[in-house]
């Protein structure tokens, strides 16, 4: 898998955007496609059964310790995670 490198992420933005906008779409903006698309889907469909409505405070804080990794220099893969128990849903 490639490498994201992106030093000039702010990782707020990430956060929020996963936050607001159906847990996925910062991730897309950092260059997660495949986890953005998993987390929009998987947000939308736990939203059925009640659940959905946790998924976004989840991946916001994950987009924010990714954003962090890559504003101090660090490159991330495309699929990385950084809350370690995600590792079982994006691997």
């Amino acid at each position: 898998m490639g490498q994201i490198s992106k030093p000039d992420t702010n990782p707020i933005i990430p956060a929020a955007l996963n936050w607001l906008l159906l847990g996925g779409v910062g991730y897309l903006m950092i260059g997660q496609q495949k986890k953005g698309i998993v987390s929009i889907v998987a947000t939308v469909l736990l939203s059925c059964v009640g659940v959905g409505f946790l998924i976004p405070f989840i991946t916001a804080y994950d987009a924010y310790l990714l954003g962090q990794k890559l504003q101090s220099g660090q490159s991330i893969g495309e699929m990385e995670n950084g809350l370690e128990f995600l590792n079982a849903i994006f691997k």
